[in-house]
């Protein structure tokens, strides 16, 4: 799970390889975001912007084996943002996008009949539809740092992934059968995807487990920072305004942290024991995950979770007996299936939603403070230069 490259290209100069570390997709993302950002407040003329693209990409040809020639790449890939949001003219996504699996998804939980706190989180985890989802019912969720189990992304597709995987298991004993498990297995991700309404975290989360069962079967390293860039920078070239929406950014800021952070981490909090390595694990997934969106999260909501720490591993163990029925249940909507389903679901349901009032009514849950937007900004700049000074395999690669 390591994210260096195997061996990078034999005609790839020393200067270029030096520049780009072990992450060249990570550069590639902050360049083109960088130039989406100074377009939100500083356009230029279209055609100024194509011809000096075209100049600075002309350059980066000519000198690519040499130094200047990583500026002049740099410089490319900020016209290219500036020039995106005027390529493509496109509000910031809102609800979850409308399909007929997803509106079949929903219409399935619905047919359970469950309580109506329960039925609205159960559509939210299961199906992306947060139409049910009040400002009450979503408040204890935010006010104890787990309101990401209510929005599917990469926590939910991994629960995908992982059941796939171990319902299919067997198919590896056939005949070129591991080829059959591993199509179904990307096949059924991207399904639940679009049954989930393929909001941006849903999209990014199974764009990293399409890659990573893709390594699986080719037996390739998986470099996860350098997916999770290109995973951005897709979405970014298909609609730049992902940017500015908070969901998108908690995401990505989510996922990073855990790839630079809490692998490296988790790698020296290791253990002989599984069962304490599993809690190891999401003890240290959670704390960096929630680490890395705070500031954000202060920004926008107003609020920082004291007490995520805690609540959020039994949450998610919930949250994996949830996504489980629920997947039983949209993929086989049998009506005599719904006797077991329904009562599993709605106890399952009442337990997390419990728990999570329970833990969001301590006084020491969460501390009421927005933080101002040099405040946010100066933090993320110290996080980045801890990242850079503390992160072993990115000095290593250098």
């Amino acid at each position: 799970m390591g994210d260096t490259p195997l061996h990078p290209p034999h005609s790839q100069s020393r200067p270029l390889r030096k520049a780009a570390g072990p992450y060249p997709m990570a550069w590639v993302l902050l360049f083109t975001a960088a130039g989406v950002a100074v377009a939100r407040y500083a356009t230029l003329p279209a055609g100024f912007l194509a011809a000096a693209f075209a100049a600075a990409t002309l350059m980066a040809f000519i000198t690519y084996r040499r130094r200047i020639g990583n500026g002049y790449i740099a410089i490319a890939l900020l016209l290219l943002g500036m020039a995106l949001p005027a390529l493509r003219p496109q509000p910031a996504y809102g609800p979850a996008g409308t399909n007929r699996l997803h509106e079949a998804a929903s219409e399935r939980i619905r047919r359970l009949h469950l309580p109506p706190d329960a039925e609205a989180v159960a559509l939210a985890m299961a199906a992306g539809d947060q139409t049910e989802l009040t400002p009450e019912r979503r408040a204890p969720y935010a006010r104890t740092g787990t309101a990401h189990v209510l929005a599917v992304s990469g926590l939910h597709v991994g629960m995908v992934f992982l059941y796939v995987n171990l319902l299919l298991g067997a198919l590896a004993l056939l005949h070129r059968g591991h080829l059959l498990r591993n199509a179904a297995a990307i096949a059924v991700i991207w399904l639940f995807a679009a049954a989930a309404g393929l909001s941006p975290g849903t999209i990014r989360a199974a764009v990293m487990f399409t890659a990573l069962q893709l390594a699986l079967a080719t037996t390739s390293r998986y470099a996860g920072v350098n997916i999770l860039s290109a995973a951005a920078f897709g979405m970014l070239l298909w609609r730049p305004s992902y940017l500015f929406h908070v969901g998108f950014q908690l995401s990505f800021l989510s996922v990073a942290a855990i790839l630079l952070w809490g692998i490296p981490l988790y790698r020296r909090l290791r253990t002989p024991w599984r069962a304490a390595n599993a809690a190891v694990g999401m003890l240290v997934v959670g704390a960096v995950a929630s680490t890395a969106t705070a500031p954000l999260v202060s920004y926008c909501f107003g609020q920082i979770p004291l007490v995520g720490l805690a609540v959020n591993p039994p949450v998610i163990l919930l949250t994996y007996g949830v996504v489980g029925v629920s997947l039983l249940w949209l993929a086989i909507p049998w009506p005599p299936l719904s006797v077991v389903v329904r009562p599993l679901l709605e106890g399952l349901l009442w337990l997390q939603n419990r728990l999570v009032a329970e833990a969001a009514a301590l006084l020491c849950a969460a501390i009421d403070y927005r933080m101002t937007a040099a405040q946010t900004a100066v933090v993320y700049l110290f996080f980045v230069i801890f990242t850079l000074v503390a992160y072993r395999p990115w000095r290593k690669n250098r």
